[in-house]
């Protein structure tokens, strides 16, 4: 108990520093940096309708999702661990002029303070594969939907070549932190380089420096979902295609990494978006 409540508390300093998507001039290019990182999600935002909706989004760091989902219309609640990413999302709130439809709140995914059957959607984009406790902020989930309400939730998927790099580099980050006798080595060169309106956002920075990082199987997640009814798993972005944003000298062949993520992306995609009705 002790060590998941320091994790947590290493989770909420990380995202204070490096608040999801970095730092950008304005909000509208940040927001429009994120469309065009994330074109897929977006795609599935689009397909539901908004307007006058109650929606909760768990863990909305700078507000990407609902800042977007506000301009249809619905009503929405975010909340997250990092109080610096909840002001960024309520800046652009104010930028954008959805502040009236936006509230927001500091708050712990494993421990909603809502009321249940309050939501007619909960989103939670890119969050719980940082939690303690994934299945039980699932199980939070579900207790806050409407009967008949709508989920969707993107988690980090496993056997994958972008997840096999991703845990490679990661154990090579705590040699390199053993062998020097530093914490963090390589999170604070990466951090000293980062640079203001970066197409490569903090993928890096979460890469090396975020202290809860999972991933899960498609069969993992639908068992924690299996309290749900209509569950729907997509596998999206394998991830080749962003490698031009982190490794500029790659843009020659963008189109190739395009097409590349295109076909394997039912296969190798990193991303599950799981879209569950109560």
């Amino acid at each position: 108990m002790e060590q998941t409540h320091s994790l947590k508390k290493d989770g909420s300093k990380f995202w204070d520093a490096n608040p999801c998507g970095g730092s950008w001039s304005t909000y509208q290019e940040f927001m429009e940096w994120y469309q065009r990182t994330e074109p897929s999600l977006y795609k599935i935002l689009d397909n539901y309708e908004w307007h006058d909706k109650k929606v909760l989004e768990v863990g909305c760091g700078q507000g990407s999702t609902l800042n977007y989902i506000s301009s249809f219309g619905a009503f929405i609640y975010g909340l997250d661990m990092s109080l610096q990413s909840l002001r960024q999302a309520r800046v652009g709130a104010a930028e954008l002029g959805s502040a009236s439809m936006v509230s927001l709140l500091q708050a712990d995914a494993e421990n909603l303070p809502f009321s249940s059957n309050a939501y007619d959607i909960v989103l939670s984009i890119g969050v719980l594969h940082h939690t303690a406790d994934t299945a039980g902020s699932i199980s939070q989930i579900y207790r806050l939907l409407k009967p008949g309400g709508q989920a969707v939730v993107m988690l980090y998927r496993s056997g994958n070549p972008k997840w096999w790099m991703t845990s490679l580099l990661r154990a090579f980050s705590r040699l390199v932190d053993f062998i020097s006798g530093k914490p963090n080595v390589l999170l604070e060169s990466l951090r000293a380089r980062q640079q203001r309106d970066s197409s490569s956002g903090t993928a890096l920075l979460e890469l090396f420096g975020v202290p809860i990082l999972k991933a899960f199987s498609n069969r993992e997640s639908r068992k924690m979902f299996a309290s749900f009814t209509e569950v729907r798993i997509t596998n999206q972005l394998p991830g080749f295609l962003r490698l031009v944003d982190i490794l500029p000298w790659l843009k020659p062949i963008r189109s190739f990494l395009n097409r590349v993520d295109q076909f394997t992306e039912h296969m190798w995609g990193f991303y599950q978006v799981i879209e569950a009705r109560k």
